[in-house]
């Protein structure tokens, strides 16, 4: 752009001095001429010789002078010049404009790496307190397992190696298994009617009887299996297997209750359905006893509402994700904003809006992660409740919402139509963002060359060129009607000036019956 302006300008100097010099010439008058229309008399041709030339004086005169331009080769150089002034005008203008954007994006570039700068720092805190919480993680994995090797060989000096102890205790247990299984106790009745035969024998006879048993029992000749089966178990065996079948009888119990608590929320999530589809209103179904939820047992939305507690649920989308709690509202909605007072500052940095903040009980907000988490699960539908601050209540809705995750920037890259029938509504002001990254004070990535729409609002949110609604924004308790465009507001509700009292942001996944369980 530089040198074609400086090509411009110098044929435009060129130009000009032609014209000039044009102009000189038009202008000069002919000496000779006008001394012969002021001399009465005319001058006599004068003859010089110089070599072997001869010349007229006269005519060498007139033939010197310069040629007359003629009025229509003067107005075309005249517009000639006015074109080129009118263009070497628009590239200054160009250039202006030019180094103006270039000094812009100068500027956006420093707070790009100022932002990058700031994030890169906090990540190098984050990984040095993650590096000493490693270090002393394996401290203490140093330290048990040493424990634990010290426990094993005291443990082993005491009682024998493993190996020997389980061979032991697996001989014992079958030993024991042996018995019960062909040696059946003897009733009472049994005992009584033995009794009674030993007493009506003679003295005599029943010494002898008690004598072939004990030599049955001395014999060195009779086996073992024989021997132990026609001894009676000890107290201690005893107990011993009763305490087995006690392990048994537990585990088939949390096994039975494990069933009838699936069966119980299989049965709520028919119900569920069945009064979604309008058909379960007159349903009757059968009346179980409530067993309460065991404190692993997780959901993957607010349609289970029956895992909440006190309103907050357990969420774990996949085996293999993470849990999160979040709190629920009525008919399957999960809360994932709330605003209703100035107790938690909503003015924060990337990291912060990453992670989520807040008070799960009062004014919070979930997290990006966790918001794309959801999203992305299952498709899902946005609610948003207002009100401001003379208790006028207005709802807005859209049939599909999602965003993107962190390598998009957390792009609001799904945002589906309006819905018309919630009333009273608010209108809409949230489709002009859809398709926007998300920005905040400390990372800027909205469209708006010129200006930080972070910075101009005082808030985080999805803007682009700045926004039709900011949510992310100051709570204005004070004055709210002169917030101006750093408040809570939704333009399609009291306009942009006006700062809202309460905001919800609720998502449900799209039709119940798709949810997953």
């Amino acid at each position: 752009m530089g040198t074609a302006l400086v090509r411009v300008l110098g044929a435009f100097l060129c130009a000009l001095i032609c014209v000039n010099q044009l102009g000189v010439w038009a202008l000069t008058p002919d000496k000779d001429s006008t001394a012969a229309d002021h001399s009465s008399t005319p001058q006599p041709w004068r003859f010089y010789t110089r070599g072997s030339q001869r010349y007229n004086t006269v005519e060498s005169g007139r033939s010197a002078s310069a040629p007359t331009i003629s009025p229509q080769l003067h107005n075309e150089i005249k517009e000639l010049m006015t074109s080129l002034h009118d263009r070497i005008g628009i590239l200054a203008t160009l250039d202006e404009d030019q180094r103006h954007r270039l000094e812009v994006i100068d500027k956006k570039l420093d707070q790009m790496v100022e932002a990058n700068m700031g994030r890169m720092e906090s990540l190098k805190v984050q990984q040095l307190n993650f590096q000493q919480r490693l270090d002393s993680f394996e401290h203490i994995q140093r330290l048990t397992r040493h424990t634990l090797d010290e426990l094993k060989g005291e443990t082993d000096s005491y009682l024998g190696s493993r190996v020997a102890r389980q061979l032991r205790q697996k001989q014992k247990n079958r030993a024991k298994l042996t018995d019960l299984s062909r040696h059946p106790r003897e009733t009472p009745q049994q005992y009584q009617q033995q009794q009674q035969q030993q007493q009506q024998l003679p003295l005599g006879t029943a010494r002898a009887v008690q004598q072939n048993v004990a030599d049955i029992f001395s014999n060195q000749s009779v086996g073992p299996a024989m021997k132990f089966n026609h001894t009676d178990l000890d107290v201690n065996s005893r107990l011993d297997a009763l305490a087995t079948f006690l392990v048994s009888l537990a585990y088939n119990v949390q096994d039975t209750r494990m069933g009838v608590n699936r069966l119980i929320k299989d049965t709520n999530n028919i119900k569920r359905r069945l009064i979604h589809r309008g058909k379960g209103q007159n349903a009757r179904l059968p009346q179980t006893s409530a067993v309460l939820p065991s404190a692993d047992e997780t959901a993957t939305s607010c349609l289970q509402w029956d895992l909440a507690v006190k309103g907050i649920i357990k969420l774990q989308l996949t085996p293999e994700s993470e849990a999160f709690y979040v709190p629920c509202d009525n008919e399957g909605w999960t809360v994932i904003l709330n605003r209703s007072s100035d107790d938690v500052s909503f003015q924060r940095g990337w990291l912060d809006y990453k992670e989520g903040f807040g008070n799960l009980a009062g004014d919070f907000f979930i997290g990006l992660d966790k918001l794309h988490a959801l999203t992305s699960s299952v498709l899902h539908e946005l609610r948003i409740e207002l009100e401001d601050f003379d208790g006028n209540v207005a709802h807005a809705g859209y049939d599909a919402f999602a965003i993107s995750g962190e390598r998009e920037l957390y792009s609001l890259q799904l945002l589906g139509q309006f819905i018309t029938d919630l009333q009273p509504s608010a209108g809409d002001s949230l489709s002009y963002q859809a398709g926007a990254k998300f920005s905040t004070f400390d990372s800027d990535n909205d469209n708006c060359l010129e200006c930080s729409c972070a910075q101009r609002h005082k808030a985080a949110g999805w803007f682009n060129s700045c926004a039709t609604s900011n949510l992310f924004g100051i709570y204005h308790q004070q004055n709210p009607n002169e917030a101006g465009e750093t408040g809570i507001f939704w333009d399609t509700f009291q306009g942009k000036e006006t700062s809202l009292r309460r905001v919800k942001l609720l998502i449900r996944p799209v039709g119940q019956d798709e949810a997953r369980r």
